[in-house]
């Protein structure tokens, strides 16, 4: 068993978003899921906060956002006092499995967080979804799924992925629609989107293997990772963000 010693606070040191999906794409995504101030978010796993506070800015929706890495919830509450979205964008460490908020909210959104890795399927993560979310109200839903299965074994090992960690877009949206969710529309990650995601990663590599020698093979290895998921982009996988609507 190798034991890494970067951690994503290491590899996504320059990030601003940790996920393939651009401010365009989210940006449409949010007139699609007809957002306006009086609306309530939760972010799922929201990250530095890029998502959300992008959201907030442009609509001026109300976000309530949890993710397990406290670094980034401070990042993301720093950052939201920097944008002067304080009063309305609030983030919190918590683990989003153990969830149980006290009142519904009108959109959700889980945006890469590998909800099959979380809840154990994808029926599960969108059953939680359901029980929080109003009637009437959207999910925007971001998740990496297969293009085409059987996926090759050499595709596996080079994304560190087993086939079954994720759903192949068509079973993502039977999966919608059996949680009662209908999908308004979807859009797909982009080649530039890709690589303006793994274009910081690089260089946050390339100041380790200067600074720190020993971790050189590490650093190589994890890039070359993210150069196998920009490669495997369009081909064998996709990053889609869906708009689905609650019945």
């Amino acid at each position: 068993m190798i034991i890494m010693k970067l951690t994503y606070n290491d590899i996504f040191k320059h990030s601003d978003r940790l996920n393939p999906i651009s401010a365009k794409t989210l940006l449409s995504a949010g007139r699609l899921a007809q957002f306006r101030p009086e609306k309530t978010l939760l972010d799922l796993g929201s990250g530095k906060g890029f998502p959300s506070l992008l959201w907030a800015s442009t609509f001026g929706i109300k976000i309530e956002g949890f993710d397990l890495n406290r670094k980034y919830v401070n990042y993301a509450n720093s950052y939201a006092k920097l944008l002067n979205l304080e009063h309305i964008a609030k983030y919190m460490c918590r683990d989003v499995r153990r969830l149980k908020p006290s009142h519904k909210y009108d959109i959700i959104a889980s945006l890469g967080i590998g909800i099959t890795e979380v809840y154990g399927t994808a029926k599960t993560a969108l059953e939680n979804f359901k029980l929080m979310t109003n009637p009437g109200g959207f999910l925007m839903l971001g998740e990496p799924v297969w293009l085409v299965r059987p996926v090759p074994k050499t595709v596996q090992k080079a994304l560190e992925t087993p086939e079954e960690n994720l759903c192949a877009k068509v079973e993502m949206e039977h999966v919608l629609e059996d949680c009662d969710f209908q999908v308004q529309g979807s859009f797909v990650s982009t080649k530039e989107d890709w690589e303006y995601y793994i274009r910081p990663v690089h260089v946050a590599m390339q100041e380790i293997m200067k600074s720190q020698p020993e971790l050189s093979s590490e650093s190589q290895a994890i890039m070359k990772g993210f150069q196998a998921e920009h490669r495997a982009a369009g081909k064998h996988w996709d990053m889609i963000l869906w708009v689905a609507k609650s019945s």
